[in-house]
């Protein structure tokens, strides 16, 4: 897929006012399409969709609250008879911490930023594409929805995730409603910069469990999405996808001596 592909719809992105999200919408726009961005940092919406008059539109909602999403994207009202997308990437980040002092309420909150807001994202948005009976979904799921962490809310709530779409693919088929997700791996978006150039957090140990030996882009991730989003995936639904320079294919390499050089 490249910039010069036609995509003449509207699609709703949550959590679109950065890293995932924004690199979606820009790849959205430059294809042709317009795109709704609800996130709870309402400025920085606004200031991306700024970027393309009459092509992008921004609300600010807590996705976790339904009554807020119903808002966000009722204000995208002109748009809707174009509805033909929702990709879900709002989510919080944990610190790694024992299950003894991770207190349930901590362990809820970044779940619900997760599990919930896909949801209820895909209840009130995803509901309205069912209607039309016509569209995709995708989902963002992570590498550790399949190999846990130390990460002990954040890792569940996305394996929750690629369960949430499985069923949610079969529940629409018969409406023409496409449901995936992606499962990045270790990807360069705002939070996980700041930490290393503050010295808080040392990527080699990353980068030394990716076969590729690197970050991902986020403009990486926003071009299998778009390919999911696209008439040329017709055929998928259902399906999580990885996108993590091999972190996943790489697990099984540690007992016999690591990846290649």
């Amino acid at each position: 897929m490249n910039g010069s592909s036609s995509f003449d719809a509207f699609v709703v992105i949550t959590g679109g006012a950065s890293g995932i999200g924004a690199a979606t919408a820009r790849r959205v726009v430059d294809a042709g399409g317009r795109v709704g961005l609800i996130d709870v940092n309402g400025e920085g919406a606004q200031r991306l969709a700024a970027q393309w008059p009459d092509r992008a539109w921004a609300a600010q909602a807590d996705a976790v609250d339904e009554t807020s999403m119903r808002a966000a994207f009722d204000s995208f009202a002109g748009q809707h008879a174009d509805l033909a997308g929702l990709v879900n990437c709002a989510g919080l980040a944990q610190v790694p911490t024992p299950i003894e002092d991770y207190a349930v309420d901590a362990f809820q909150r970044i779940v619900d930023s997760h599990l919930r807001t896909t949801y209820v994202a895909c209840r009130v948005i995803g509901s309205a594409i069912a209607q039309r009976g016509q569209g995709c979904i995708v989902n963002i799921a992570s590498v550790l929805s399949f190999r846990p962490g130390p990460v002990l809310a954040y890792g569940p709530a996305k394996a929750a995730i690629v369960n949430l779409t499985s069923a949610l693919a079969v529940q629409w088929a018969h409406r023409n409603v496409r449901v995936n997700a992606v499962a990045p791996g270790w990807t360069d978006t705002p939070f996980l910069r700041p930490k290393e150039r503050k010295g808080e957090r040392d990527l080699t140990p990353i980068l030394n469990a990716t076969p590729m030996h690197r970050l991902m882009k986020p403009e990486e991730i926003a071009e299998v999405i778009f390919f999911l989003l696209s008439p040329a995936s017709s055929a998928i639904t259902g399906a999580t996808i990885p996108c993590d320079g091999g972190v996943v294919a790489g697990s099984g390499w540690a007992p016999y001596g690591g990846f290649p050089s």
